[in-house]
């Protein structure tokens, strides 16, 4: 497969004559979806979803095969793509409603656009904090609406500021709450697809960063009629498939309205717009028992064929959905076979005005692009050789197309190896085939992992090797025998 898609990208490349930037530079738009797995897009071969403004975009676009994010669950996850960088960095491996930000001395994303003379809005999810100086209209957004929480009611939202019900959340505009969803008589994933083509209208003259950051399809399972109308007729291998399909629907539908928007307004060939998921499938899904799934028995969202959810660091927690659109700059209908990490964005955005690094804080992990996507750079040339995970105890590194991970709830509790060449659905441990490859791939990893700093909640990890600087090493496979017996 990755060799096929190699072929088509080189043959694109020659083929597509394209420039790296605009004569000024581009707005930019990030959709993220929430909890959306690789199965769940048409574009990647499924045909029991629907998801036509996405396949558009990839159409339209360049794919990610290998697009992976920097964490399996969501605040660190979004950590990762608003700051550039592993967010471990500052101490966040989990979701932690106070202690898990992005700090005030590391600028983030929407700070940075700012900087650069854009417009920046919100709408949307944000869960990366709730405490008032690190809400969205304090962390660089001049325009925000939507709710911090991590999940949200599709129907309800409270009208009380002091709502201790979460999923009951206000929806707040600019720091006051909005009215209800209930009272605006629709449902939040068209709302937000109401307001990020408000926001693009109302700023349609000046460059602008849009960042609609939605609660689709995460939990709960809610979906409004007229789109379950639109799918009484696909075919599924599950009923809750189909209610499933009519969520991402309406998240395909604000797609769409916001392409629709910049071509009314030709500002769709100066616009680079990027879609992806915060992380992959969630283990717990539908509304039958048993809820919590294994592979090949998930009834709502899909990992395809890859291992293993949301939470741990498979690839089918880490490795996502990916689109970058931008017509007549990034080539057209184009698998890009090299894997890039959410992260990257950032580093990309700010580049298109000059901006090589943070004006404060540490400095992006993540590189720009476009040159590799545009053919600049040679086309076996890698953003990436060596890609690093930790959420808690999970772990994984990947050097090549090597992967060693290590997960602490999710099949096997060993050291694991997998060769993502000839095994993307990491179905063979080769961990007692190649042990020194093994060995080689533990101490990078823990070369790395044992320089991160503590998590910010206090909590130490019980497989991270502190010791590594002092010459101490894991054994992967005494570790392995121990764990097997």
């Amino acid at each position: 497969m990755q060799e096929k898609i190699a072929k088509l990208f080189a043959a694109t490349t020659l083929a597509t004559c394209v420039g790296v930037a605009a004569a000024q530079p581009p707005n930019v738009i990030i959709v993220l979806a929430d909890d959306m797995g690789w199965g769940d897009v048409g574009y990647h071969g499924f045909d029991d979803i629907k998801t036509p403004s996405i396949d558009k975009l990839a159409e339209g676009g360049t794919w990610f095969p290998q697009a992976y994010v920097t964490a399996s669950v969501c605040g660190p996850s979004r950590a990762g793509i608003l700051s550039g960088m592993h967010q471990q960095k500052f101490g966040y491996y989990g979701n932690h409603e106070t202690l898990s930000v992005i700090p005030h001395d590391q600028q983030n994303l929407p700070e940075m656009m700012r900087e650069l003379g854009y417009k920046t809005g919100m709408i949307g999810k944000w869960h990366l904090g709730y405490s008032d100086d690190h809400l969205p209209w304090n962390r660089g957004f001049d325009f925000y609406y939507g709710s911090p929480t991590g999940s949200h009611d599709y129907f309800r939202s409270s009208a009380k500021d002091d709502e201790k019900r979460k999923r009951f959340y206000p929806v707040y505009r600019n720091g006051e709450v909005d009215t209800p969803i209930q009272e605006r008589g629709d449902y939040l994933t068209t709302i937000y697809a109401d307001e990020a083509v408000d926001f693009i209208e109302r700023n349609k003259k000046e460059p602008f960063f849009l960042y609609l950051s939605h609660n689709a399809v995460h939990f709960p399972w809610q979906v409004h009629d007229r789109y379950l109308e639109r799918v009484k007729d696909l075919e599924v291998h599950h009923e809750e498939r189909r209610f499933f399909a009519g969520m991402a629907l309406a998240l395909d539908d604000s797609i769409g309205r916001i392409v629709d928007t910049l071509e009314k307004h030709k500002l769709d060939e100066n616009t680079l717009l990027v879609f992806l998921s915060d992380n992959g499938t969630p283990i717990g899904q539908g509304f039958e028992q048993p809820r919590r799934k294994e592979r090949g028995t998930t009834t709502m969202s899909s990992p395809g064929d890859f291992n293993g959810f949301k939470g741990d660091t498979y690839e089918g927690g880490i490795r996502v959905p990916m689109v970058a659109y931008w017509p007549g700059t990034i080539p057209a209908n184009q698998a890009y076979p090299h894997p890039v990490v959410s992260y990257d964005w950032a580093a990309t955005f700010v580049a298109r005005s000059g901006m090589k690094q943070p004006s404060q804080g540490l400095e992006f992990d993540g590189v720009d692009l476009l040159p590799y996507i545009t053919g600049k750079k040679p086309a076996d040339e890698r953003p990436h050789e060596t890609l690093h995970w930790r959420r808690d105890e999970d772990y994984a590194i990947r050097i090549g197309d090597w992967k060693l991970t290590r997960n602490s709830k999710s099949g096997p509790q060993t050291i694991r190896l997998f060769d993502l060449e000839n095994d993307p659905g990491e179905r063979h441990d080769l961990a007692n085939v190649h042990p020194e490859k093994a060995q080689m791939m533990q101490d990078t990893f823990d070369e790395w992992d044992s320089q991160l700093p503590d998590n910010v909640t206090g909590k130490r990890f019980k497989n991270r090797n502190y010791d590594y600087q002092k010459g101490k090493r894991t054994n992967v496979a005494e570790l392995n025998e121990k764990l097997q017996d």
